[in-house]
């Protein structure tokens, strides 16, 4: 059965399958500096390929997640993209002219940099043992795998169930897939936001813009958590100004404030460090003609059920891979 395409919609701001008090936690190992959810990375997703139990094809937001799976990600990758500009002495964002929040175009991570299929489900994992009790690897922790036991556990009444899927590995390839739609979906949106985007609020010259601190009303609606830049910045400076006593240190380099906007004075990287973490979250949807293998209606719930997954990107300082 060929595969349909993913869909990937934003801020959905739906839940998963838990109450409130059920949400596991978001824990904050040792060595993290500070985790930091994108709301703006609030992304859903239909799977493309239906379980099956034969070989005739069958048809079968952060408010709360279901689970929470961590992948490490070079910290150069997130924090080389971002940078902001002040010509004055503070960097309070109180007037709204104060500060320009840039996202260099040339610097979004692809979903291949990043490798979401990577990240290790933890807290509220479907099952973390096998049939004999056994601890499972990190590899069989994946959000690929968790998701197919929560598939089959929705199906089969177990997620040891899993096993009845003649298809297995085209289902967590499809989950896999679907973890590279949003990424490209996130990736999109930075670049409607990046020097070269064309977002209606950017101001500055072709290939060099940049965004400005949103108004009271937009921060108050919630509306203006499409300034990506300017997000991680509140929570940084308002966090940890620590950070922002020795703008020197994180000026941007000659090479790069071409790059960014070469009229500009002032520019400096986001002072992120390793061992901080950005959170976003994902939910996953059955494919669209998944069965129930019961009736009409338990097809209808199904094919609506949705597992919440919270992502924590924790930067790690190692080198980014050199591609030939």
């Amino acid at each position: 059965m060929s595969e349909s395409p993913p869909v990937v919609s934003s801020g959905v701001g739906i839940g998963g399958l838990v109450s409130p008090p059920a949400i596991p936690p978001i824990v904050s190992e040792e060595g993290c500096e500070i985790q930091m959810s994108l709301l703006a990375f609030d992304k859903l997703v239909r799977i493309g390929v239906c379980g099956e139990v034969s070989l005739i094809p069958y048809n079968p937001a952060f408010e709360k997640w279901d689970a929470v799976a961590k992948c490490d990600i070079p910290l150069n990758y997130l924090r080389d993209m971002f940078a902001f500009q002040t010509d004055h002495f503070d960097a309070n964002d109180l007037n709204p002219e104060d500060v320009r929040f840039y996202v260099n175009g040339l610097l979004i991570p692809t979903a291949s940099n990043l490798n979401l299929a990577s990240a290790v489900v933890g807290n509220g994992a479907v099952i973390s043992v096998n049939a004999l009790n056994q601890a499972l690897s990190s590899s069989d922790m994946v959000i690929g795998k968790d998701y197919i036991k929560h598939l089959a556990d929705l199906l089969f009444n177990t997620p040891f169930g899993v096993d009845l899927f003649i298809n297995e590995t085209d289902l967590v390839n499809s989950v896999n897939s679907g973890l590279v739609s949003i990424w490209n979906s996130c990736a999109s949106d930075l670049q409607n936001i990046s020097t070269a985007g064309t977002h209606s609020a950017l101001q500055g010259s072709e290939g060099h813009k940049y965004l400005l601190a949103n108004s009271q009303a937009e921060d108050d609606n919630n509306t203006s958590k499409y300034n990506i830049c300017r997000e991680l910045y509140r929570m940084l400076i308002s966090k940890v100004p620590t950070r922002f006593t020795d703008l020197p240190s994180i000026e941007l380099p000659q090479e790069r404030k071409v790059e960014v906007d070469p009229d500009a004075n002032n520019l400096y990287y986001l002072p992120l460090i390793a061992g901080d973490q950005i959170l976003m979250r994902v939910v996953f949807k059955p494919c669209e003609d998944q069965s129930s293998f019961q009736n009409a209606a338990e097809d209808a719930i199904v094919r609506e059920d949705k597992r919440a997954y919270i992502i924590v990107l924790n930067l790690v300082d190692i080198p980014i891979p050199v591609t030939n």
